[in-house]
C-alpha cells in the first residue's frame, strides 16, 4: 500500500510540472486549463498544490496576467529538464522490459529507415516468421551511442572505408547487409539532360543543396568533392540533414544534390531525376548492420545466424 501510495504520489507531482509548463506557455489560468482538460479551480489548485510542494511561490499573482516570480523563472528550466528525463526514462525502460521473446531494437540511419529498412525487414520476417521491430531513425553517432550503452539491440548505418564508424569490432562486430552509391542528382530540362551539370563554370555556379553540417552524408559529400579531379563551381542555397528533403528540393528543380542510390531508384526510372556529373563524383557506401557481441536477446541470434550464414563480415 505504501509504494502504491508513493508511486500516485510521484504521478501526481510529474502532472503537476506539466500543468505548471503549460501555464507558462498558455500565458493564462483559463487557456491553460482548458489545455489541460480540466476546470480552472481544479487547475489552479494543482499549481497552488505545486507551490505548497516547494515551499515557494511560482506565479506573482500581484501582477497583471500570469508573471512568474524569480523563482518561477529558475524551476521552469528544472521542470522542463525534470520532465524530458521522465519521458526518456519510461520510454528507455520499456524498451528494456522483456515484452515479448521476438523484439528487438533497431536504430537505424535516417535515409536507411526510410528506403532500405522497410523492404529489408519484410526480409527477414518471411524468413523467422514474427519479429517484433521498434525502429529508431537517428544520425549516424546518435546510433553508434545506443549501440555502446545498450539502448538498442541492432544499428544499422552506412560505412565508407574513409569515413569509419570508431565501434570497437571485436565488441561490436558488423555484417554487410548491401551496397548503395552517392550521386550527383538533377531535374530534367525537357530534352532529358540535367538542368544542373557537374563542375559549373566560375561565371555560372551550380545551385547546390547541401546536407547540414555534421551529417553522415554531408561528410560523404564533402569527401567526393576533395577526391575529384576539378573544381566545382557551387552556389550554396539550401541545406537540410534529411536526404528526403534534400530530394524533395532536387525534384522541384531548385539545385544539384546528392542522393544515395537508393532513394531515387523510382525518380530516376521515371525520368523524373537524372544524374547530374560522371563517375568522379560519386562514390560506394555499404550498409553495415551492427551488434553488441554481448546481447543475450535470442532473437538478435537468430537473425545474426541468419544472416551470417550468407554473408559475414564480422
Amino acid at each position: 500500500m505504501a509504494a502504491t501510495a508513493r508511486g500516485e504520489e510521484n504521478n501526481v507531482q510529474i502532472k503537476w510540472l506539466e500543468d505548471f509548463l503549460t501555464l507558462t506557455d498558455a500565458r493564462a489560468f483559463s487557456r491553460a486549463a482548458e489545455r489541460r482538460n480540466v476546470s480552472q479551480p481544479t487547475f489552479s489548485r494543482h499549481i497552488q498544490a505545486l507551490e505548497d510542494w516547494l515551499g515557494v511561490e511560482l506565479i506573482d499573482r500581484r501582477a497583471q496576467g500570469v508573471q512568474l516570480t524569480a523563482a518561477g523563472r529558475i524551476f521552469r528550466g528544472f521542470a522542463a529538464d525534470t520532465l524530458r528525463r521522465t519521458y526518456d526514462m519510461r520510454t528507455v525502460l520499456r524498451g528494456q522490459s522483456p515484452g515479448t521473446v521476438d523484439t528487438v531494437r533497431f536504430s537505424v540511419a535516417h535515409t536507411l529507415s526510410l528506403t532500405f529498412f522497410p523492404r529489408w525487414l519484410s526480409g527477414l520476417k518471411e524468413a523467422l516468421g514474427h519479429v517484433v521491430a521498434r525502429v529508431g531513425a537517428v544520425n549516424v553517432p546518435e546510433g553508434a551511442s545506443a549501440l555502446i550503452e545498450g539502448a538498442t539491440d541492432l544499428l544499422i548505418i552506412y560505412h565508407h572505408p574513409q569515413l569509419p564508424v570508431l565501434l570497437d569490432p571485436v565488441r561490436f562486430p558488423h555484417i554487410t547487409l548491401a551496397t548503395d552509391r552517392m550521386l550527383p542528382f538533377s531535374a530534367p530540362r525537357a530534352d532529358g539532360r540535367p538542368r544542373y551539370k557537374l563542375p559549373g563554370r566560375a561565371e555560372a555556379a551550380v545551385p547546390f543543396l547541401a546536407y547540414s553540417s555534421g551529417t553522415y552524408l554531408g561528410h560523404v559529400v564533402e569527401m567526393i568533392l576533395l577526391s575529384a579531379a576539378e573544381r566545382c563551381h557551387f552556389d550554396r542555397s539550401f541545406d537540410t540533414h534529411m536526404s528526403e528533403a534534400l530530394k524533395a528540393m532536387v525534384l522541384e528543380g531548385h539545385g544539384l544534390g546528392w542522393l544515395p542510390e537508393s532513394c531515387v531508384g523510382r525518380d530516376v526510372a521515371d525520368g523524373r531525376l537524372v544524374p547530374a556529373g560522371p563517375a568522379q563524383w560519386s562514390c560506394t557506401l555499404e550498409v553495415r548492420l551492427h551488434r553488441a557481441a554481448e546481447n543475450a536477446n535470442p532473437m538478435v541470434d537468430r537473425i545474426w545466424g541468419l544472416l551470417s550464414g550468407t554473408r559475414a563480415d564480422a
